[in-house]
Parts: structure tokens; C-alpha cells; sequence
């Protein structure tokens, strides 16, 4: 399509459809379009055309109607041209010195959502809700949306944009999962026994036991050094995640977790060859993605267990404390989080030691 003079309008097609590209000068210096709600072909483009020099005409002789009321098909609305893309790239740029590594693959996975969404989605709000509710979860396409629309608010409030196009949406329903799933303690002890007798996977024990007495995240486990253990506590402060070391934990708050005797015949039993408590068989950090895949997944379907991450020893260990009546906020403190979080309610006695589970 010719490129028209500085100042007038002119045609050009966006995911197949055909719309007027307005000039700025009209609008302060913003873009704007008007969608013609028809497909680019040779007719369309004859009768879409016959609109762009209506529209030039009007400006010339300044007698344009800034209502477009005029230049518009009964349902063709002028909306605000928005690059979500480029908008969202803004928003990770601006996110980044403020998220965990772990938090930041959130966003990644949101930006890729929007870079495979398909002609003409992105173009329309409810376009974009009913294509993440299709290709996703309820609650997986909730959090994109909620994601998105956080993203354009942060754009309004630095006048990137006029405003935020998915506030007009009904909201998707939070999907509320009360089931934790945790292991049961004849689950975790045959899952300790089996890496016990592997024959491929014993060098794994330790790591597992661990994650089953303390309940702390896999990533805080394998950056774990000795440096952080002392005879009475283990200091959990860093955590590596994707393979790459940070000086801090997910909650960006460092704890310290007592050690019991269940805790210390463990550590104790861990020769101190490498200043990481935890290592691979060949050495080096423990590969969560090739311990999950391989021996923690090799070792439940042959035992025929029914599949859990390793992330569920977490649950595990919160749950059997719960159920030991060790209070919410003790159990919050452990294991590094809010007690909001993990329960709302609780019962049981006041302990100052972690139970023997």
C-alpha cells in the first residue's frame, strides 16, 4: 500500500483485516485506528480505500469528524492501537529488579502466551480472555489475565496508554485447590527405603530425607553449604533456581531451622566433601530438573506410587507438623513462609522443638 502524506490517513491491514490508520496530528500524538471489521481482499480493499479519501477529503477541507461517526461501519469501533508484545516487554524491564529468578519465569510464560496467540486475538480484549480460556486452564488463564491487565494498568499510570482495555472484562473465577496433597508417612518412609536400596540412585537418600524433615524449597536444599549448618540450626539464605545462584530465597527473608536428632543423623551421616551439603554423582549442584525426571519419577512409577513432585515433601512435612499440634505460626517460621498461607485455621499445643515426624 502507498505511504501516504505526512498528516492524512491510510489504509493498512493488521492480522488479515483491513483498517484506517489515523494521522496523529488529529489526536494529540497518539494513534489511533479505525477498524473496518472487513478482510483484505481486492474488493474490500476498493471499498476501504473509498473511506481513506473520504477521510483525507474531510481533513483537507477541515471539516473532519472527529466523532467519526461519518467514516465508521455500524460496527466499527475506533479503538486505541496497543502492541501488547512491546508493552509487555516495557513491563518485564521494569519488573525485572524487582522479581526472583523463579517469579520471573512467570512472566517469560505470559510473553510467550502472547507471542503464539493467533490473528486477530490481540486486537480484541474478549478475544484474548476466550483464547487463554480455551487454550488453558481456568485457573492458568486467570492468572495470565490477571498478569495482562496488571501489566496495562502499570501503562495508564506511566501514560503509556489511555487505559486498560481488560477492565471492561468479567473476571475469570479463581479455581481454589484446598488439597495439598501431601505424602503419608508410609509413602515417605517407602520412598526413603527405595532410595536407600537403589542401586542407581542411592547417592540421592540424604537429599531426599532432607526435604521430607525440614520442609524447605528443593532450590534452598541443593544450595545449601556447610558454611550455613551449625550443630543446633540450619540457616537456609540462598537458593538456586534454573542453575543459577541467588543470595536470597524466594521470600527474600533468610530463616533458621532447628536441628533435631532426626535432622542431625542426617547431616551427620554426609561426608563434608564439597562445600554444598547436597551434590550430583559426578559432583557439582544437584540437577533438580534430572532428579525429578529421572530418578525421583523412576522411583514412584516403579514402586507404583502414585506421581508427586519432590516440591511435595514441602507438604508433607507442614501437614505431619500440623497434625503433630505444632502451631501455624511455628510451622510458618520453619519453613519460611506466611501462616495465611498455610492454613487458616489450626489447633494444638504451643512446641518450642520440632516433633520427631
Amino acid at each position: 500500500m502507498a505511504r501516504a502524506k505526512k498528516g492524512m490517513a491510510r489504509l493498512s491491514v493488521s492480522r488479515g483485516m483491513l483498517r484506517v490508520q489515523l494521522p496523529r496530528t488529529l489526536f494529540n500524538g497518539s494513534q489511533k485506528y479505525l477498524y473496518l471489521g472487513i478482510p483484505d481482499n481486492k474488493e474490500n480493499a476498493k471499498i476501504a480505500q473509498a473511506k481513506v479519501d473520504l477521510i483525507n477529503s474531510d481533513i483537507v477541507m477541515e471539516r473532519f469528524d472527529f466523532s467519526l461517526e461519518k467514516y465508521k461501519y455500524p460496527t466499527a469501533p475506533i479503538v486505541e492501537a496497543i502492541d501488547f508484545i512491546a508493552l509487555y516487554e516495557k513491563y518485564m524491564a521494569f519488573k525485572v529488579n524487582h522479581l526472583t529468578r523463579g517469579s520471573m519465569k512467570n512472566y517469560i510464560s505470559v510473553k510467550n502466551k502472547l507471542q503464539i496467540m493467533p490473528s486477530g486475538v490481540l486486537e480484541k480484549p474478549s478475544n484474548i480472555k476466550s483464547w487463554l480460556l480455551e487454550h488453558n486452564t481456568q485457573e492458568q488463564a486467570r492468572r495470565v489475565l490477571v498478569n495482562l491487565s496488571g501489566c496495562l494498568d502499570w501503562a495508564v499510570e506511566n501514560e503509556l496508554i489511555v487505559n486498560n482495555p481488560l477492565k471492561t472484562l468479567k473476571k475469570i473465577k479463581s479455581v481454589k485447590n484446598d488439597t495439598i496433597d501431601p505424602f503419608s508417612v508410609e509413602e515417605r518412609d517407602f520412598i526413603i527405603k527405595c532410595f536407600e536400596q537403589s542401586e542407581y540412585f542411592f547417592y540421592y537418600v540424604h537429599f531426599v530425607k532432607f526435604l521430607f524433615f525440614t520442609g524447605c524449597r528443593p532450590s534452598e536444599a541443593i544450595a545449601l553449604e556447610w558454611r550455613n549448618v551449625a550443630k543446633d540450626y540450619v540457616l537456609f539464605k540462598e537458593a538456586i533456581v534454573e542453575r543459577q545462584y541467588q543470595d536470597h530465597t524466594k521470600t527474600r527473608k533468610s530463616r533458621k531451622f532447628p536441628v533435631n536428632e532426626q535432622l542431625a543423623e542426617i547431616l551427620d551421616s554426609i561426608d563434608q566433601e564439597s562445600d554444598y551439603v547436597f551434590v550430583a554423582k559426578k559432583g557439582g549442584i544437584i540437577d533438580l530438573h534430572n532428579f525429578t525426571n529421572r530418578a525421583w519419577s523412576h522411583t514412584l512409577k516403579q514402586q507404583k506410587i502414585r506421581y508427586r513432585p519432590p516440591y511435595n515433601c514441602r507438604h508433607t512435612f507442614i501437614t505431619l507438623c500440623l497434625d503433630a499440634g505444632v502451631p501455624i505460626q511455628q510451622v510458618a517460621n520453619w519453613v519460611g513462609n506466611s501462616p495465611a498461607v498455610i492454613l487458616k485455621h489450626y489447633a494444638g499445643l504451643t512446641r518450642s522443638n520440632v516433633p520427631l515426624i
